[in-house]
This record gives structure tokens, C-alpha cells and sequence, in this order.
């Protein structure tokens, strides 16, 4: 959630609250006061991961003054026949990037007044999304996908369309993640950088190495940093620290888990505190046990499976606070909520 002074919001990707199951940006404004119909200008689905979509469309439907913003990649005609394939066909029960992008698609289309061709806001590398000209100034511009990273998505997604009516809950998960959404936020003199989850490739025209190659002055001296991809390696790049970030950045990001995978690990941490002490987690990569009302399911589940847990086990939030007239160079103000954490005591406590 961005707050951009003058009762600008924009929401950035979406999370369920894992106790209420309601999305945790509507939770959070409401908990303000926030009249997230009036006051939220702008709703990002970064990319169609599941994990960052849950409760996206909530958010949207709830937004009734904001536009919707999605990666450049969906534009494209190949996309919108694998959409239309994958919608075709039977959806398993429960929540999906797939369900949510088309929940938007109709919400855009009872939005829309005298034309047959509703469609969100496309990002793309160095195009602004929203702005605003009076005091104090404010920009939201992407920083991709870069046209080359929209030509390897469509390329990837083409071997998927399913050509039976078979039981589909999602769209394939594309590796490596070429089309995520990165975003630069200034407001007045404090600048942030939103990593969402671009990861590195070999091809200077994809991923982080894109942004770097067109990086100009006004891509230096981001003060905050949206960790990507949960501080995976595969997302990583020295030069990205080295020129578009201050000394000392304030570093957030959030867990990952699914079976073996846990996402940031001790490394991961000690790599992102090498470069600066002030980096923080939502919460720690920690799965959660399994637990359901009825005893007798929680008994088959157990008796059935080799293991069953909640994903992920532990929810939190870090808020990063500034005065706008504050100086460039002051410091944020941290407040850690649930079970956010320095990622410097997690990885004491991982000893």
C-alpha cells in the first residue's frame, strides 16, 4: 500500500489476512478510515502469480475510483487466446490468479460506459501510471517490462494453451519471471523502488539487466526497496544497490513458502544485510501446521498425507513512514505489525 499524501492511495498487489481471509490492503485503509472508494487512485497486479493476486478483484471492486494497471504482456493477442482457452476450460475449486484477472475483466467491463472494449491501464519500461502536478509532486512510473520481456511472455505462454476440456486451476507459472511489474515511487523528495518479483536473465533486454541498461539520474537514490522475489538469488543484481539505491536503503520483503521452497533463506538474508542493517521481513519463512474446526477431517488429513500445513504459517506487515517535508536523507520511520521482523533477529534466531 502506498500512501501518497494528500489522501492519494494506490494498492500494490494483494495478500489475504490469514485469519479473517479478507483482503489485508482493504483491512489496513478501513482500519485508517480510509475511503478506499474515493481515495484509492490506482490498484497494480504486479504479474499473475497466485501469491500476489489473492483478493485483487476484491480490492479493485471496492476502488471505485481507481484504475487497474497490469503488465504490457496482456495486451497482446496471444495472450487473450490463452486466456480464453484456460477460461474454457473447468476451473478447480479455490482461489487463482486466473479467477482474479477475471473477476477485474468484468468488474472493467460494469465500469465502462459506451465502449465495447474495457480494458486496464498496460504497463511498460518508463511509462507513468499516475501522477500528480500540484504540491507536493507525486509519480508512480513503471520501469518494465521491457517490449522484449513482452515478446518472451507471449512466446512462453503459446506451448499452453490446453487443447482439451480438462480441469485447470491456473495459469503455468513462466520461469524465469520476465513481465513483472517494477515500479519507481517519488513523492516530493522520497523515492522508493518496488522490485515485485523480477528475477535476472542472460538476455540484457529482460529483467533487471533492461532496467539497468536504460537507467538514467532519475533511477538513483531510491531511499526504500521492495525486495524481489522474496530475496531470492535469481533475483539479485549487485549494480541494482550499486546505482539505483542510497547507502543504507530501508529493504522490506515477503516469505515464500510451498513444500521445500522458503523463500528468503539465513543466505539470502545475510546477503541482503551485507548491503544494509535496516531490512526487514512481513513475516519469516515459516510454514504453518495443519488445523481445520471439524476434528475428524483434521484427522483424515493427517492420517491420509505425509504432511499438511497452512501456506504461509506466519502473516505480518512493515510499515515505512516519512513527514513529506521531511529532508531527503532523514530517516523512515518502522513499524513492525503481526509477525514482521528484522531479517538481522531472524537470522540470529536461525542459529
Amino acid at each position: 500500500m502506498l500512501h501518497l499524501c494528500n489522501d492519494d492511495w494506490g494498492v500494490v498487489d494483494s495478500c489475504l489476512d490469514v485469519r479473517s481471509k479478507s483482503p489485508a490492503a482493504l483491512q489496513y485503509l478501513e482500519s485508517l478510515h480510509v475511503d478506499v472508494a474515493r481515495s484509492v487512485r490506482f490498484v497494480v497486479a504486479t504479474h499473475w502469480h497466485d501469491d500476489h493476486l489473492q483478493g485483487i478483484a476484491s480490492v479493485f471492486r471496492a476502488a471505485r475510483s481507481a484504475v487497474f494497471v497490469c503488465t504490457e504482456a496482456v495486451r497482446q493477442p496471444d495472450f487473450n487466446e490463452v486466456l480464453s482457452a484456460w477460461t474454457g476450460t473447468r476451473l478447480l475449486p479455490g482461489g487463482s490468479g486466473i479467477n482474479e484477472l477475471r473477476s477485474v475483466m468484468s468488474e472493467l467491463k460494469q465500469r465502462s460506459v459506451g465502449t465495447a472494449f474495457p480494458a486496464p491501464k498496460f504497463a511498460s519500461a518508463n511509462k507513468v501510471l499516475w501522477q500528480r502536478t500540484q504540491q507536493p509532486l507525486a509519480q508512480v512510473r513503471a520501469l518494465s517490462p521491457s517490449d522484449a520481456a513482452v515478446i518472451a511472455a507471449m512466446a512462453r505462454l503459446r506451448p499452453f494453451t490446453p487443447s482439451m476440456s480438462k480441469a485447470r486451476r491456473r495459469l503455468p507459472r513462466l520461469e524465469p519471471n520476465d513481465a513483472s511489474v517494477v515500479l519507481a515511487v517519488e513523492v516530493g523528495d522520497h523515492r522508493s523502488l518496488l522490485g515485485a518479483d523480477l528475477e535476472l536473465c542472460k538476455d540484457p533486454g529482460l529483467g533487471w539487466a533492461a532496467i539497468l541498461d536504460a537507467a538514467g539520474e532519475e533511477e538513483a537514490d531510491h531511499q526504500v526497496f521492495k525486495v524481489p522475489h522474496h530475496a531470492s538469488p535469481t533475483a539479485h543484481h549487485d549494480e541494482v544497490w550499486n546505482r539505483m539505491l542510497v547507502g543504507q536503503p530501508w529493504a522490506a520483503t515477503t516469505p515464500f513458502v510451498s513444500g521445500d521452497v522458503r523463500l528468503p533463506s539465513v543466505s539470502d538474508c545475510q546477503r541482503i544485510l551485507a548491503r544494509t542493517e535496516r531490512a526487514y521481513l512481513t513475516a519469516t519463512p515459516t510454514p504453518g501446521k495443519f488445523h481445520d474446526p471439524s476434528r475428524t477431517v483434521e484427522k483424515t488429513v493427517i492420517e491420509a498425507t505425509i504432511g499438511a500445513q497452512f501456506l504461509p504459517g506466519r502473516y505480518g506487515h512493515v510499515r515505512l513512514r516519512k513527514r513529506i517535508d521531511a529532508a531527503a536523507d532523514s530517516k523512515w520511520n518502522v513499524t513492525l505489525f503481526g509477525d514482521a521482523t528484522t531479517m538481522e533477529d531472524y537470522v540470529q534466531e536461525s542459529h
